[in-house]
């Protein structure tokens, strides 16, 4: 069982019992039907655990497709490329936000959102979700670049060191273990 569906499952003991049953294919007007009363429930609290489960274990077994109309704001489509130790991560389409000072977030096309594609985690990571990789790449005060991510699409915290310092060639950041590339669309 993934981490992150652990300690969801700590918090909400209604969705154990299903977590290691297998839960067949939604259609998709019972998604959008899942997703809108997920969307009711920010304001009222309505979205039942059993339908809040079928939707969670839905979006982990069939992430949806990128698009702009579901991305957070300050969130945009562009191109990425993530490296770690050999292994591609990212390559090609994906989410990305640029904040102040330049340092940006990038995330897989198949990344859902918090309060977007399942009812907000209200900043609790212990309830959030991941089904794709990320990095967030951030300048430090010496001026130099480094960054960090999830080794595994589940976690939604990083493990492991940090990238290291990162030297940028054109789009990219890199050293000799992490290649970080984003071109805006």
């Amino acid at each position: 069982m993934r981490p992150a569906l652990a300690i969801l499952l700590a918090f909400m003991p209604n969705l154990a019992s299903a977590a290691n049953e297998p839960i067949s294919s939604m259609s998709k007007e019972e998604l959008e039907r899942l997703i809108k009363s997920g969307e009711e429930a920010e304001s009222t609290s309505a979205i039942s655990y059993e339908d809040e489960e079928r939707l969670i274990n839905n979006l982990i077994k069939h992430p949806p497709h990128l698009s702009a109309a579901r991305l957070p704001p300050g969130y945009k489509i562009g191109r990425c490329l993530l490296v770690v130790e050999g292994k591609t991560r990212i390559s090609g389409k994906c989410a990305y936000r640029v904040n102040k000072g330049g340092d940006f977030v990038i995330e897989g096309p198949r990344q859902i959102y918090d309060g977007f594609d399942y009812p907000s985690a209200h900043g609790s990571i212990a309830l959030m979700i991941s089904t794709d990789y990320w990095a967030n790449v951030f300048r430090e005060e010496d001026g130099t670049w480094d960054g960090y991510g999830n080794p595994d699409i589940r976690y939604v915290k990083a493990e492991g060191p940090n990238f290291g310092p990162l030297r940028r060639d054109g789009a990219c950041l890199l050293n000799q273990r992490v290649r970080v590339c984003l071109w805006k669309s």
